[in-house]
């Protein structure tokens, strides 16, 4: 991600404790509510966010705090766009597997290994890297066809 092509960015940093992570999804599903994406949109990319970063903390960083987890927020002309640092165990290569189940069965709803499979679904583009020692998460959505890009009012 180029932060010069950027129309706006924030970065957010937290502690890596899971009590953390919510406070990182209400900002991101502030951000989303004032880009005026639908209610139901805004909380599918707030879950995928918090999926994301909930993972770095369990399994890049098995779940010790004292190490940061950084996510730049990038507003851009036609897609909102989130990078997730942390310098933890990279990701393993892993195939990305169709996940089978009734979902009108809740008491036999896996218990885990969705959040790959939400992070595709929910997000137009996923991709991760690994640079030197630091893990790299990005996530874009698009803004729907029919919404200007940008906020609602025009302004930032």
């Amino acid at each position: 991600m180029n932060l010069e092509e950027a129309v706006s960015s924030i970065k957010l940093i937290i502690d890596s404790r899971l009590a953390n992570v919510r406070l990182l999804g209400l900002a991101v599903h502030a951000v989303c509510t004032y880009l005026n994406f639908a209610p139901t949109a805004a909380y599918q990319i707030q879950l995928t966010l918090v999926e994301a970063v909930t993972n770095v903390i369990r399994h890049a960083y098995d779940g010790q705090p004292g190490q940061e987890v950084e996510v730049t927020v990038t507003l851009r002309p036609q897609w909102l766009s989130f990078q997730v640092k942390d310098t933890g165990r990279p990701l393993p290569a892993l195939k990305m597997q169709a996940l089978e189940f009734d979902p009108g069965d809740v008491k036999h709803l896996p218990e885990g290994g969705m959040g790959r499979v939400i992070m595709h679904h929910v997000m137009d583009r996923v991709e991760y890297r690994r640079v030197g020692e630091t893990n790299i998460l990005t996530l874009d959505k698009y803004f729907p066809p029919q919404q200007t890009p940008g906020c609602p009012r025009g302004e930032f």
